[in-house]
């Protein structure tokens, strides 16, 4: 079992990285391969896990199906699902997906953000609670309705995208 740190201290490594290379081959015998052409996620099934990459030199026409670069994918994220609580010993704020979001608020105070959304395309109800610790912004998205735990992402603060810093 691993607290969620073991991940996080792997932030800003390049996906070839020789340690974190040998850290993902330690946990996980399942994992995709990387197609930035087909997501920016590495998954495990098996454990729950998908790992994200931010990788700004790739370069790629996902229309024609055209890779010119591939570019040096950089862990920067990673989601985790119920079935991650099998390999992962600790979560941040000592977060359980048997938690709702009443008892997160409790627990952990009010969030930074809270983002409600209704998409008509996905004909879904988005409810997402944004938390910040240190250099770490903790997205944990509930199911609308129930305000029970669907994933909770994990990210480098320093390395996303403009519009997902905190």
């Amino acid at each position: 079992m691993n607290p969620y740190t073991d991940f996080t201290k792997h932030f800003g490594n390049s996906l070839k990285a020789p340690d974190f290379s040998n850290f993902l081959a330690e946990i996980f015998t399942d994992l995709t391969e990387y197609d930035i052409l087909q997501s920016e996620y590495i998954l495990s099934v098996k454990t729950g896990i998908e790992l994200g990459f931010k990788n700004e030199d790739a370069e790629y026409d996902d229309d024609d199906i055209i890779i010119f670069k591939k570019g040096t994918p950089i862990f920067s994220h990673f989601n985790l699902f119920p079935k991650s609580e099998s390999i992962i010993s600790s979560f941040p704020f000592d977060i359980k997906f048997s938690d709702t979001r009443n008892m997160l608020h409790k627990k952990i105070g009010e969030p930074l953000k809270t983002v409600y959304l209704q998409d008509k395309l996905f004909n879904k109800t988005f409810l997402i609670d944004h938390y910040k610790l240190g250099d770490i912004a903790i997205s944990i998205d509930y199911d609308s309705e129930t305000e029970t735990i669907n994933h909770i992402q994990i990210r480098d603060n320093n390395l996303v995208i403009d519009e997902l810093k905190l």
